[in-house]
């Protein structure tokens, strides 16, 4: 215990000094999304850490549950096919080996979590132990009862599905104790999905029980995303833990609310979520100035960090998009790339705090 309170202390002066270079250097953190192909081997990870020192990135977001597939020790998931087809010794413990590393160089590791994707398509695993062969029940449907497949998603609104999701939290936190973690796609994908059996069956219940007011299929999925995420910060606190809470969200929240029922002010401003990674629906000038100033103004302490993907976007684009975003107050900012040229454009911008 007395270790875990040191790290921590040692965590919060890491946080404390980022803080500070932004206020005295003009410094930016910065966090990258890690593709799982660089998490195949120790040499692979030592590789990803020596570019973690190079260009200054202080903060990695590791996908530790993709396609309900993991790239960790897991009792519920079955092993990555990343790791199984790119020759990975079964008893290699990715996570354990870059958290391990991480706190060696001074590199935060936060596990980023998709709690309900299943699959990108229709062509899903041959793995029995897969959770779409395993719950073909679970998986979200149309109004006419059809299987969505663009993504395949497990339905939040269905009760065995939320306590599968906390099940699968509560492993990671239980065994690696990460200071922090994230959340990716924590969302229905579009209003077509939220009409599996058993969430229907709840969506009735909560109609009676909410008979006083106005409820309909909207709200229920709404707060359905907004109760999962409730459960998952007491499932921290009964374990003893700090762990914070990164969410990764759509930045125009009028269409996170209206398209994909998620209500991530909501979330930080009543701290449920401690920190919201605003990802820009439409990467541009005009939008992202306007997101970033709204959240900003929106966000209780400012609890935002822009993110978005700089090899989506012409190099021109890249460089409005990136000093739109720098005019702003923001503490850091997240990409999905260790392309060197993009990670160096960001450094000359001072993104990335000197060590």
């Amino acid at each position: 215990m007395t270790n875990r309170k040191t790290l921590i202390l040692i965590a919060a002066f890491i946080l404390l000094f980022a803080v500070l270079a932004l206020s005295q250097g003009g410094y930016r953190g910065l966090s990258v999304v890690v593709d799982r192909i660089e998490m195949i081997s120790e040499s692979s990870i030592d590789q990803l850490l020596g570019k973690c020192i190079k260009y200054r990135v202080d903060t990695l977001y590791i996908p530790v549950v993709s396609f309900m597939e993991a790239l960790y020790d897991s009792d519920i998931l079955p092993r990555s096919n990343v790791l199984i087809n790119n020759g990975t010794p079964s008893g290699f413990d990715p996570l354990a080996y870059v958290m391990e590393k991480g706190e060696t160089f001074g590199i935060q590791i936060i596990p980023l979590i998709d709690p309900v994707i299943v699959w990108p398509s229709k062509d899903i695993p041959m793995n029995a132990l897969h959770v779409s062969n395993r719950h073909p029940d679970w998986l979200s449907r149309d109004s006419m009862g059809r299987l969505l497949t663009d993504p395949i998603i497990l339905d939040p609104g269905a009760p065995a599905v939320q306590r599968f999701i906390i099940s699968l939290v509560s492993e990671i936190l239980r065994d690696y104790k990460p200071y922090q973690i994230a959340f990716a796609n924590f969302e229905y994908p579009s209003p077509e999905y939220g009409h599996n059996p058993y969430a229907l069956k709840e969506f009735e219940q909560y109609r009676k029980d909410n008979r006083n007011r106005i409820v309909n299929l909207d709200t229920f999925r709404k707060e359905a995303l907004d109760d999962l995420i409730k459960r998952l910060r007491a499932t921290i606190e009964s374990l003893g833990l700090s762990t914070r809470i990164f969410m990764f969200s759509l930045s125009q929240r009028d269409n996170a609310l209206e398209r994909h029922f998620q209500d991530w002010i909501y979330w930080v401003n009543t701290g449920y979520v401690d920190w919201s990674v605003i990802w820009y629906w439409q990467p541009d000038r005009k939008n992202v100035a306007h997101d970033t100033q709204w959240a900003l103004e929106h966000v209780l302490q400012e609890k935002v960090i822009p993110g978005f993907s700089p090899q989506s976007l012409q190099p021109s684009q890249y460089g409005v998009v990136l000093n739109t975003i720098l005019s702003f107050p923001v503490s850091g900012v997240v990409v999905d790339t260790f392309q060197p040229g993009v990670l160096r454009i960001l450094n000359d911008n001072k993104v990335g705090i000197p060590r």
